[in-house]
């Protein structure tokens, strides 16, 4: 404490002038009569630091807030879940804890507005997509960004009630059979991304397996928001929704029907760089089974990014629109209707197609398990019934999208095949998987997984969102996702490298192989909490994992989904084997952890 460093911080020399900051600290705490304890605790700290000489001011109030700020902690992990509760790891701590930065009540940024005003603002606290840019107003609450952490933030730390409430706000808002992208309050929520539904539909899959109320959250009262007589197509039969189960019922036959409809309010209003056409919203089921949907001039999935520079010529086209059947989207709708096919609580069987036929739950998941590799695998020796040679720039993968209008878009290799591997690994061949998994290490970085394969012509690694130049790839931050490494895919690629190199029945041998390398990989994201001023896990970083000054330093679905690997891996073994002391050494190849031999890999069953 004697170091120039400190002596030189602003806030010691602030509290070398005064005890405001302190005091401060004290009286926040006022409008939370439970905390009453905490706060004349502080202020009677504060009462005996003011009578000390100043100089000995900033030292005696780091004492007082860490010793706070460590028993907090300390009941917080307490109170977290038996799996939190009870692990002595430092990286859950560190991502246990980080999780509670995203959850709180914000009053410019609730769940319902409307519930708001009668229960009261404090009553509806909800889980931010990242700080600081998503923490307040109507851009605080995504539908995607929510449920791909929803998971690793609310149910892996113990708080379903959280996470229930979270699920039952966006049923009330479902509209056309899709899940709000972005919620606002439930005011005017914008029905803009074909993939928010599909995570929505894995964690109520997910709070059922987990939460001790398991499905009874199926039954759980839903009125919507948008009731759908206001817009239901015209010849499709829609349910009646009184509870979840109908609201879930309702996206399944409206997708499986066909969704067609323009944006409401659409034009400048609500999206100023969005051309006409990208307003107009499709979605449906192939012969196939996939899930599709979108269109050249708008970006429905997580890789959202709409061209905005005139200079560059960039405005109003998405750098990646993702038409077509995305590899994720149809793995997410591959686990829903695979757990429904078996659950004896769900009300319904199947969806009614257009041609007035039915389809169970069970035909629809078999269907695409028939279907999925004949259409997405890129063969290393180029014999595929549904592969254009020309197009391939790697082999050994899946495609990330099948039925792009940019038909190379089909191609690109990026990690979105593991979501997919992660929650329905039975579509997958485990031989196939295993090399898909070993061509993904090309993509990892330090901390994230590069969007795109650095060997694609399109990939461009920085993003800089005030970059005002000429170049169209990069103006404006087009290239998004291009190239720069997202934290939360690596979540999904660890838990899918973890299933396949690890299934179950697998040696002790194998298990520590598997574990290990997994372990190796989050070395990096324990030394990052520890060293982050946010404690937390970024939005993104650049190529190698540089620092991205225009991503959010603290993320929910970052620290969510690697929450999320850890727990997968630390469950499936024996804890008292591997994980206690993960071997050292160099970083393995799946190769090596699979002990080098492809064809004796199993699927694991199940998937979620």
């Amino acid at each position: 404490r004697a170091a120039p460093e400190w002596q030189d911080n602003n806030i010691v020399k602030h509290l070398r002038d005064g005890g405001w900051l302190l005091a401060y600290q004290a009286d926040r705490l006022s409008d939370r009569p439970s905390l009453q304890p905490i706060q004349d605790w502080l202020r009677a700290a504060h009462g005996h630091i003011s009578k000390l000489p100043r100089g000995a001011a900033p030292w005696h109030t780091d004492t007082i807030l860490s010793c706070l700020y460590s028993a907090v902690c300390r009941h917080v992990l307490m109170h977290m879940g038996p799996y939190v509760a009870s692990h002595g790891s430092p990286l859950v701590k560190g991502l246990a804890l980080a999780t509670l930065q995203f959850f709180g009540a914000v009053p410019s940024g609730v769940l319902n507005w409307e519930r708001a005003k009668k229960e009261g603002f404090d009553r509806q606290p909800s889980l931010c997509a990242g700080l600081p840019h998503f923490s307040t107003g109507y851009m605080r609450n995504w539908g995607r960004d929510t449920f791909i952490a929803l998971r690793g933030c609310l149910l892996l730390t113990g708080r379903f009630q959280e996470a229930r409430d979270t699920i039952l706000a966006y049923a009330a808002v479902v509209r056309h059979g899709l899940v709000p992208n972005l919620l606002d309050s439930s005011n005017n929520p914008r029905y803009n991304a074909r993939d928010a539904t599909w995570f929505f539909m894995q964690c109520i899959q997910d709070y059922c397996t987990m939460a001790p109320e398991g499905t009874g959250i199926l039954s759980a009262p839903v009125r919507l928001r948008f009731p759908v007589a206001g817009w239901q197509e015209k010849g499709v039969d829609l349910p009646k929704v009184a509870c979840l189960a109908d609201v879930m019922q309702v996206i399944l036959q409206a997708h499986a029907a066909g969704i067609s409809f323009r944006e409401w309010n659409a034009g400048k209003q609500i999206d100023e760089h969005m051309r006409d056409p990208g307003f107009n919203i499709i979605a449906g089921v192939n012969g196939e089974g996939f899930v599709y949907g979108g269109n050249t001039l708008n970006c429905g999935t997580w890789m959202d990014k709409m061209g905005s520079s005139d200079k560059a010529a960039n405005r109003g086209l998405p750098a990646t629109p993702r038409d077509g059947a995305d590899v994720e989207i149809v793995g997410l709708a591959k686990s829903t209707v695979r757990w429904l096919s078996t659950l004896k609580e769900y009300p319904y069987d199947g969806v009614r197609l257009r041609a007035d036929k039915s389809m169970s739950f069970g035909s629809w998941s078999k269907l695409l398990e028939v279907s999925f590799e004949r259409w997405f695998w890129i063969p290393e020796d180029g014999k595929a019934e549904h592969c254009d040679l020309k197009m391939v720039n790697k082999a050994g993968i899946y495609k990330d999208v099948v039925g792009c209008a940019q038909p190379w878009c089909d191609y690109q290799h990026r990690p979105n095949c593991f979501i997919a591997m992660a929650v329905a690994p039975e579509l997958f061949t485990p031989s196939r998987a295993v090399v898909a998994l070993e061509n993904g290490e090309d993509l990892l970085g330090p901390l994230g997984m590069s969007t795109l394969d650095p060997s694609d012509l399109a990939y461009r690694g920085d993003y800089h969102n005030d970059d005002d130049g000429h170049d169209k790839h990069t103006a404006q931050g087009w290239n998004y996702h291009q190239g720069p490494e997202w934290v939360w895919p690596l979540g999904y690629y660890l838990r899918a490298r973890f299933q396949f190199t690890c299934p179950p029945g697998a040696g002790p041998e194998d298990q520590h192989h598997a574990v290990a390398t997994v372990m190796r990989v989050l070395r990096q994201h324990r030394q990052h909490l520890w060293r982050d001023p946010w404690r937390s896990l970024p939005e993104l970083t650049n190529s190698h994992g540089a620092y991205c000054g225009h991503s959010c330093p603290a993320q929910a679905w970052s620290v969510g989904c690697l929450l999320d690997a850890v727990h997968t891996v630390q469950t499936a073994v024996d804890p008292k084997s591997p994980l206690a002391s993960p071997a050292g050494g160099r970083s393995q190849g799946l190769r090596a952890a699979n002990g080098g031999d492809h064809h004796d890999a199993r699927a694991p069953n199940g998937g979620g």
